[in-house]
């Protein structure tokens, strides 16, 4: 999950606990006959997490169907995407969370940052990806069979030559 799509999840899950707690809490007292909420179907939310269903066609007993389901799925998580980025340029409270999320963010990275523990971990981060960048890439095996295939053929073309002069191994 990228930082773009943890920070919009992230103000959606604000949003969602900013609106339940502008909402008044019924009291015992109050609803004598209260039942216990139960709901049988799943309502969405905006917490619902649009990145979540990584699953691969192959995986389904019908996988043409799966394929379409998914690529739907893919579809409709952009159009949500959309329309997260539009609400957040379009209305003003959104935009203003949203802004206080990200100066939080930054302010909170600044914390963790700056403590010993991480910048020393930190450090071997970067020295294993200066080794890491250090190392040569692996030859493709296709170089090697080539190589062959070229001495193979050398020798072949010698064979025939030999044989239309009579001048049989002399090399």
């Amino acid at each position: 999950m990228t930082m773009k799509q943890f920070c919009f999840l992230l103000l959606f899950a604000m949003t969602a606990v900013l609106s339940a707690a502008a909402k008044p809490a019924a009291t015992p007292a109050a609803t004598p006959t209260a039942k216990p909420a139960t709901t049988s179907k799943s309502t969405g939310s905006v917490l619902t997490s649009i990145y979540s269903a990584n699953h691969a066609p192959s995986e389904f007993a019908e996988p043409d169907k799966a394929a379409d389901l998914i690529k739907r799925r893919a579809e409709l998580a952009q159009k949500i995407q959309n329309e997260r980025k539009r609400i957040l340029k379009e209305d003003a409270k959104a935009k203003e969370l949203y802004e206080e999320i990200m100066r939080l963010n930054r302010q909170l990275a600044s914390l963790l940052e700056a403590k010993k523990s991480m910048i020393e971990l930190n450090s071997q981060l970067i020295e294993l990806d200066s080794a890491i960048s250090k190392l040569k890439p692996a030859p493709p095996p296709e170089t090697e069979t080539k190589d062959t295939k070229k001495e193979d053929t050398g020798k072949a073309d010698k064979a025939e030559n030999a044989d239309k002069t009579g001048k049989a191994g002399k090399e």
